[in-house]
């Protein structure tokens, strides 16, 4: 078994400070805590979810891909490692960003 799952979640547009696609490398060998995240927002702009000095990115586990998209404002979907690792690397992201503005 991976020790890792990759998880891509569009979140509908709800203002310019909130990211509209997030990115989570989660551990599944550590409760599905997120080691890394990638915050996009509705301008491109990437922000890397860094915790200096913490093990995890995150405050709570995060979901399975079901459990997300029982919520209607989300649509996850567990993705490539290389898609992350892309992504990742990026400071901008191009690619449709899937904004359903209110």
């Amino acid at each position: 078994m991976e020790r890792y799952e990759y998880i891509k979640c569009n979140w509908n547009y709800i203002d310019d400070e909130t990211p509209v696609i997030l990115f989570y490398e989660v551990d599944l060998e550590n409760e599905r805590y997120a080691r890394r995240m990638i915050e996009v927002f509705s301008n491109g702009r990437i922000s890397l979810g860094l915790d200096e000095g913490c093990e995890f990115v995150t405050e709570a586990p995060v979901p399975q891909v079901d459990e997300i998209n029982q919520d209607e404002d989300f649509l996850a979907q567990v993705i490539t490692k290389e898609e992350f690792e892309k992504t990742y690397q990026l400071h901008e992201y191009f690619e449709n960003l899937g904004i359903s503005k209110r």
